[in-house]
């Protein structure tokens, strides 16, 4: 009889729509992909190779068939009957992105020690323990995977018939074998419906080199389930080929976690031991062979790590030196950048936002130190006063003052320890970081200047020039002390002013980072654009002329 899907459209509505979802018989057949050559090193020899997906299944996870691990049983018991009391009993040697996903989707966990792969008969074993904690406690359901028979019958009653149906000749079926239900229900069909001639071939960790998932042999043996008159031979395979191998068919688009690596390098170590001669052929002469890809990468990224070489994976280029984040929020436009200052009615405005003194204004008071003065040659009128904006107030007992230091050069002269953070102004504190030249042009009222070199044009396009600038950038911030967060920080926002917006935005970051790292929060800002787009604003609003009236 003909296959019907019941559900063409695949879509699941109504009241049992979850219910429906993770029914096997309301969805089409998993997809079975055949191999590239890439992948297949028999293809020239007639051998086509198929991933039977598994990891298709609605909770991306073999055993949401017989419900038997707990991650699907996490999965579906919240869902089908809203049961919320899931919980692993797992090994103590589980990565930490296992057990995160595990407590990502909700289930409880509870970690025993000694082996991780333990002998399910052993009545000292963890399984041992939990059935006798299921039969004491009235409560407690334990499934049971390694015996309940309903494991094997759930891949007899769904996986298989699937093949049978998409792959009408088949040579060799490959699987892992964890509990071994997959191998024998899937196994025992083919063999009783589509042909007693298909060879099938069982994948098992090398003994003392555990893959998650799958078992070492001598801890399969003793299933009781009926394997033996399934599996015609065992192959055993390191964990290094097994996530080697579930990389590269990851890296071709067969996403698929390390246990289907090792199925898949087990097959061909296989047919590379046996040939092809004596295996059933199709009506083209071809040898069809199938493993199943039962489990996902992702939660074991630490161990690929670990397992192989850093050589395997692509490098990483442009790696610069800070890796704060950014928020675009940050970045303020001019029209915001006033508000932040003078408030949206001007409330905190108490003179020009703008100075242009000309270039005898150097954001200083004469309560400069003969140590500066006898390190650097004053430009004109360097220590007279900056009125009538007056900026960069100074207070009696503090007279930090910065060199002009060279383009290039990140080293800033302090005339006395006290920092910068006693500069600021009523209306918020600003760190104008252009060159001193340009800085004494024009500038914010009561803007501290921080002069830094002048960057090429989209430095952030340059891995190097991000890296040199935030090398000075951060020198020069420990050297003035605004890196430090200060009590007054709390309350009062910052705003950082450059000469392009790029190295504001850097600025920014480095200092809400510096808070943080205190377990502070400093609001930090920086003018989006920079110094000439903030200016240009201002000088059309008439800012930098007359006294604000609080009319735009």
């Amino acid at each position: 009889m003909a296959y019907t899907n019941p559900n063409p459209l695949n879509v699941f509505s109504g009241p049992d729509s979850l219910s429906h979802y993770f029914d096997p018989e309301q969805n089409p057949p998993l997809p079975l992909v055949e191999l590239p050559a890439a992948l297949n090193p028999f293809r020239k020899d007639g051998v086509r190779i198929y991933a039977k997906m598994l990891t298709a299944l609605p909770a991306q996870n073999v055993k949401s068939l017989p419900g038997s691990t707990v991650l699907s049983m996490g999965v579906i018991g919240r869902a089908l009957w809203g049961h919320e009391g899931v919980e692993a009993w797992v090994t103590n040697k589980k990565t930490r992105e296992s057990l995160r996903v595990l407590r990502f989707f909700g289930v409880g966990i509870s970690l025993y020690g000694g082996l991780a792969q333990q002998e399910p008969s052993d009545p000292k074993g963890i399984m041992a323990r939990l059935r006798r904690k299921a039969r004491e406690e009235e409560e407690v359901c334990y499934l049971g995977q390694y015996d309940n028979d309903a494991n094997w019958q759930s891949h007899y009653n769904h996986t298989a018939p699937q093949l049978a149906l998409q792959l009408h000749s088949l040579s060799v079926l490959c699987s892992t074998i964890g509990t071994g239900g997959c191998i024998t229900g899937t196994g025992r069909y083919l063999k009783s419906h589509l042909s007693s001639d298909i060879k099938v071939v069982g994948v098992c960790n090398v003994f003392g080199d555990p893959t998650p998932g799958p078992r070492h042999f001598p801890g399969f043996e003793s299933s009781p389930f009926p394997w033996r008159e399934t599996i015609d031979e065992f192959v055993s395979v390191k964990s290094e080929d097994s996530f080697r191998m579930s990389m590269r068919l990851s890296r071709y688009g067969i996403i698929c976690g390390p246990s289907s690596g090792e199925a898949l390098h087990g097959l061909l170590e296989w047919l590379r031991e046996n040939g092809t001669d004596g295996l059933k052929r199709d009506e083209n002469g071809e040898v069809n062979c199938v493993f199943l890809c039962a489990d996902l990468p992702y939660q074991y990224m630490e161990l690929y790590y670990q397992k192989l070489g850093e050589e395997e994976f692509p490098g990483i280029r442009n790696q610069v030196c800070s890796t704060q984040k950014r928020e675009e929020e940050w970045f303020l436009a001019p029209e915001k950048t006033v508000d932040m200052l003078v408030g949206e009615g001007g409330e905190k405005y108490d003179g020009e936002v703008l100075c242009m003194v000309p270039s005898s204004c150097a954001c200083t008071t004469t309560r400069t130190s003969r140590t500066y003065r006898q390190q650097q040659q004053p430009i004109e009128g360097i220590f007279g006063d900056c009125s009538p904006g007056a900026v960069s107030y100074v207070s009696e007992s503090a007279s930090t003052i910065f060199s002009t230091a060279s383009p290039s050069s990140s080293v800033y002269s302090v005339a006395t320890t006290t920092s910068v953070e006693s500069q600021y102004s009523s209306m918020g504190k600003v760190i104008d970081v252009r060159p001193r030249a340009e800085f004494v042009k024009s500038h914010l009222r009561n803007a501290v200047n921080i002069p830094l070199s002048v960057t090429k044009d989209d430095f952030y396009g340059d891995p190097q020039a991000v890296c040199e600038r935030w090398k000075e950038m951060n020198a020069a911030f420990k050297e003035t002390g605004v890196l430090n967060h200060q009590e007054e920080d709390d309350d009062r926002q910052t705003l950082v002013v450059c000469l392009d917006g790029d190295s504001g935005k850097m600025a920014a970051s480095m200092l809400r980072g510096a808070s943080k790292k205190v377990g502070k929060k400093r609001e930090v800002f920086c003018v989006d654009g920079g110094w000439g787009v903030l200016e240009a604003w201002l000088r059309r609003r008439g800012y930098g002329d007359d006294v604000w009236d609080g009319v735009d």
